[in-house]
């Protein structure tokens, strides 16, 4: 059976009923064929939204290669459905070789191989890409991925600490939150309505005035008393701040062990590094720990981020000769219409302290 049986299954058209910016791109891209002839290798984890991004690429004429870049408990099924099929699921190493054009996420193929081509939806990603030499059309600072890290990832550690800690309530404990950018930001404003007292850690001084203007206590991330004390009376440690390793680098590791916090990591990489083992940190180190959700992000939220991945590949292979080697925004022609459908499929969101940059307010 081909990959499209996957794409018609019950569960999956269920799952692109909430993702109406998806399911549009899949529709224009059926009559347009922006993808057509190119071999694609695919490394999203493979869970059902994601899947609607390689039915949009593979309605747009694409040839998918998918590997096994991200590994969850929420791919199971996915991976259950494709293996029925007969749909191969290469290592991360076979599908960059296997392929020319790489969707990628974390440069997950960028690190085993030069593509002709890239579109990435990660900061990590795009520090990653800016070293190699090819054309990479970036989603990741587009105001359509603002959505999901504003929204999404915050409610995700909610529901991700509700299925990995569900005796263990909320409102009431002391947090520490490390990284006020724009995912940070939008878990701080979860964590803080779930009833957590939070205290932002970040080494720019903009990000902290930001953060106090907004209401939080805010610290230096330098190793100093401050926060040593802060520390050592916290019940949570959330680490959202793109930078693999960094904890191990950045404070004596004692210091986060006195008071044995809950450890998280949001990053797409292990933000803890070395000198903290799997265990110690809740969801392991080498997994988002909203990933351990089969929705890691609600689909409302991510949307957006995905379908920005998607028309980011779509501006390369329409007008490959406008693109040279390095780093590219996606158009902001793309960028403006992914916002609006998204206020047009849910007009009910409150916009407060996100309206004004996406330009609707």
């Amino acid at each position: 059976m081909p990959l499209s049986s996957v794409f018609s299954t019950p569960a999956q058209r269920t799952e692109k009923e909430t993702l109406p910016i998806l399911r549009a791109l899949i529709e224009r891209y059926q009559d347009e064929q922006p993808f057509e002839g190119l071999l694609v290798a695919f490394s999203h984890i493979l869970v059902r939204n994601s899947l609607a991004v390689a039915e949009a690429l593979a309605a747009g004429g694409a040839e998918l290669v998918l590997c096994d870049a991200y590994r969850s408990p929420a791919s199971a099924a996915v991976e259950a459905e494709l293996a029925a099929a007969g749909v191969a699921v290469l290592p991360v190493a076979d599908a960059a070789q296997a392929a020319d054009i790489f969707v990628d996420v974390n440069a997950a193929l960028g690190r085993k191989r030069t593509p002709r081509a890239a579109a990435e939806v990660t900061r990590t990603g795009v520090v990653h890409y800016t070293n190699i030499a090819c054309p990479v059309v970036s989603a990741d600072d587009c105001k359509a991925k603002r959505i999901e890290g504003f929204f999404g990832t915050g409610d995700g550690f909610l529901r991700a600490w509700q299925l990995l800690r569900p005796a263990d309530p909320l409102p009431g404990k002391r947090a520490v939150l490390f990284g006020y950018g724009k995912i940070g930001r939008g878990v701080a404003r979860r964590v803080r309505a779930a009833g957590v007292h939070l205290t932002v850690i970040d080494a720019s001084p903009a990000a902290r005035r930001l953060a106090e203007a907004e209401g939080y206590d805010t610290l230096d991330s330098a190793p100093l008393p401050a926060l040593q004390s802060i520390l050592a009376a916290t019940d949570i440690v959330i680490s959202v701040t793109g930078q693999p390793g960094l904890h191990s680098r950045l404070l004596p590791a004692a210091w986060l062990r006195t008071n044995l916090p809950v450890l998280v990591s949001l990053g797409a990489e292990d933000e803890y590094g070395p000198a903290f083992s799997e265990h110690e940190v809740l969801g392991g180190t080498q997994v988002p720990f909203n990933f351990h959700l089969a929705q890691p992000t609600l689909n409302r939220y991510v949307d957006p981020a995905l379908a920005a991945h998607v028309m980011a590949l779509e501006a390369w292979a329409t007008q490959p000769n406008a693109y040279a080697p390095g780093i590219h925004a996606l158009p902001p022609e793309m960028d403006r219409w992914i916002i609006a459908q998204w206020r047009r499929a849910w007009p009910e969101e409150n916009l407060e302290g996100i309206g004004e940059e996406l330009g609707l307010e």
